[in-house]
């Protein structure tokens, strides 16, 4: 199961946080958890994408785990953006952050008292140095009074008055302010990203067993996976969205050889093979097929080499996984077209 890392040591936060990916199939760990709840990331920056950032990478590095970091600001406008990103600096406690902001806009009429949260979101591979940020702001005013209790993580809630629901922050349940707040409005997006980055895949793929003058083509696999580079496979490639199956069969042997193919046969099972360590699965479904048309003409991105089989020659290759299983278990329609 992918591991990701929330860089954070609050429960109120990480309980926040992973609120919004119970749909998601990952291990969350927060700081503590790998031990790193004792080691502080700066947030030198004055934007809250920078510091996010930073945080991000750096326990990502700590840790060697994808991580999760997001650095939060609060504007006030009336005090020319004061506290900012430096919101926890403000004064010592949550308590005496919420007073002091109180007593340098008491008397301030309403229409100034405007506010607004704005938190950054980032993901950071560690293996491969790529990250993603996505933001999140709220707009409101400040009430003139702290309303309801402090909850951890979340300081300045009880003087953020919300316009839409008319209510401070503080008064709202964990789900309903994740449905309108700065940071789950970061987050969610932050989950998207991680759904499409590493939720299970299946993949459909026609390929093509070609046949000519009795023997079979098959091509060369160049792949950056070692365990895929330098095996032997049949032309073919994954169905794109609105395609059909033969339309995507006739497209993929094309890009890969040059050539245009047309179908003889199809051999009637469908083959499978899960790849836990990427996160798919794969339908493979086999055609027999005849050149048309074109010359060949070899994708030098996707193929290292390619020639023509018989039987015997065939089997003696090293395939991809199911390859061979598919030429043996394939064996009598493929000796009406080859020796």
């Amino acid at each position: 199961m992918q591991k990701i890392l929330i860089a954070t040591t609050n429960p109120g936060k990480f309980k926040e946080i992973v609120s919004f990916f119970g749909d998601l199939n990952f291990k969350f760990l927060n700081l503590k958890d790998v031990g790193l709840d004792k080691v502080e990331a700066d947030e030198p920056f004055d934007t809250t994408w920078e510091n996010a950032l930073n945080k991000a990478k750096f326990y990502a590095k700590k840790s060697g785990i994808l991580t999760v970091a997001e650095d939060t600001a609060f504007y006030v406008k009336h005090l020319k953006g004061m506290p900012g990103v430096k919101a926890k600096r403000l004064a010592a406690t949550p308590e005496e952050r919420n007073l002091k902001i109180l007593k340098l806009l008491k008397g301030v009429p309403k229409s100034k008292r405007q506010a607004y949260f704005e938190t950054h979101a980032c993901v950071y591979h560690p293996d491969t140095d790529v990250f993603a940020i996505f933001p999140g702001r709220a707009d409101g005013i400040i009430s003139d009074e702290s309303i309801s209790d402090f909850r951890p993580g979340m300081n300045y809630d009880c003087i953020f008055y919300y316009p839409p629901l008319k209510m401070n922050f503080s008064e709202l349940s964990i789900a309903e302010k994740n449905n309108i707040s700065h940071r789950g409005q970061a987050i969610v997006k932050v989950g998207f990203y991680l759904s499409k980055q590493f939720a299970f895949k299946q993949i459909v793929v026609p390929a093509a067993i070609i046949v000519k003058d009795r023997k079979m083509f098959f091509t060369l696999r160049r792949d950056t996976k070692p365990e895929h580079n330098n095996k032997w496979e049949f032309p073919g490639g994954g169905v794109e969205n609105g395609e059909e199956v033969l339309g995507s069969l006739v497209r993929e042997v094309r890009e890969e050889t040059g050539y245009t193919v047309e179908p003889l046969e199809l051999l009637q099972q469908i083959w499978t093979k899960s790849e836990d360590k990427y996160g798919y699965q794969v339908f493979l479904i086999i055609y027999i097929c005849k050149i048309k048309s074109g010359k060949i003409k070899i994708a030098d991105n996707e193929t290292a080499g390619y020639g023509w089989f018989t039987m015997k020659e065939a089997l003696k290759l090293d395939f991809l996984p199911l390859n061979k299983e598919i030429i043996q278990q394939g064996k009598n329609a493929l000796k009406k077209y080859i020796d």
